[in-house]
């Protein structure tokens, strides 16, 4: 009887150094986040477009809003793709800041994206690579 043994071998190796990003919710609500770079940040053209040193949020209520970018209570998600290129990324943020909207509610009409723009119902954290790494690629609510 012969045995015949085949081994394979999957050697992938990270083109970039880092992790994918991750945010983490540590409240007991369910809440909402969105982020300028949903499909961008594996390419090699990425450009941000709503990533504003000040607090304002675009006007119109971003496409990429769904039930699916939500996080449950005092959990966490993976949000971006496995071996992002971070150095391209931060290089061109305007400010050198990943910016993340964390809201409530999830607004589903351009009103709710009113209200919540023009009353500030959100929270925006902004990061530096640095300051990115140091959280182990995670950027936690509240």
């Amino acid at each position: 009887m012969c045995m015949f043994t085949v081994i394979f071998t999957n050697s992938c190796c990270d083109r970039f150094d880092g992790e994918p990003l991750a945010l983490r919710n540590n409240s007991d609500n369910r809440i909402y986040y969105w982020y300028d770079a949903w499909d961008s940040f594996h390419l090699d053209d990425f450009i941000p477009y709503y990533h504003y040193p000040d607090t304002v949020l675009q006007i119109q209520i971003p496409q990429s809003l769904n039930k699916y970018i939500s996080i449950g209570q005092n959990n966490s998600v993976i949000v971006s793709e496995s071996d992002p290129n971070w150095q391209m990324i931060f290089s061109k943020l305007p400010t050198g800041k990943l910016s993340v909207y964390f809201f409530p509610i999830l607004p589903e009409t351009q009103e709710q994206w009113d209200s919540i723009r023009e009353n500030r119902v959100y929270t925006r954290k902004d990061v530096t690579l640095e300051k990115l790494k140091e959280n182990h690629y995670t950027i936690s609510y509240p």
